[in-house]
């Protein structure tokens, strides 16, 4: 099992957000999306070994109203061949085929298809996670709190690696 967090800040362009404003329907153009302080990161064990890293490179497309959950969504991918686990070699072997195969499918992707509320700046968000040309419907838990005029969202799950063939050959369990 891998744990995948994703860490995403939005800069307010129009308005400030406050607790009276999540009330209200928040239009989308509100936030800007701040993608260098943005981060998707992982940890995993493989053979008794913990391992932490991230993914240097990403792009989102994301519409959050929480007024209006209906129109919200999140497309977030990253580029395989970005991931930085700490060494050159081992940045190679999860970038190989045996692990994300970043030559043949070069991104991974979460796309939503669902925001569901689950208490107050907290969110179920059901959608697809694509990795590896394997597709599976995922469920995520998202928390949102602001941040002087930023918007602060935090998105964590846990996968099966072989469910997505991640860790074939020699690492196969």
């Amino acid at each position: 099992m891998s744990l995948l967090s994703i860490k995403t800040l939005y800069g307010a362009a129009l308005l400030s957000i406050c607790a009276a404003a999540w009330a209200q329907p928040v239009p989308a153009a509100a936030y800007t999306h701040a993608l260098p302080a943005s981060s998707v990161s992982f940890s995993a064990t493989q053979m008794g070994v913990p391992m932490k890293g991230h993914f240097k490179t990403l792009t989102t497309q994301i519409d959050f109203m929480p007024g209006d959950l209906a129109k919200s969504h999140v497309e977030v991918a990253v580029q395989s061949a970005s991931v930085d686990a700490g060494s050159a070699q081992t940045n190679a072997l999860l970038a190989g085929a045996d692990w994300l195969a970043a030559k043949a499918d070069p991104q991974a992707r979460f796309v939503s298809s669902q925001f569901t509320p689950d208490g107050p700046g907290r969110y179920w968000v059901s959608g697809t996670f694509s990795v590896k040309d394997h597709s599976q419907p995922l469920r995520v838990q998202v928390s949102t709190h602001p941040d002087g005029k930023d918007l602060i969202m935090d998105a964590a799950f846990t996968l099966d690696r072989t469910a997505f063939g991640l860790g074939t050959g020699s690492w196969a369990d």
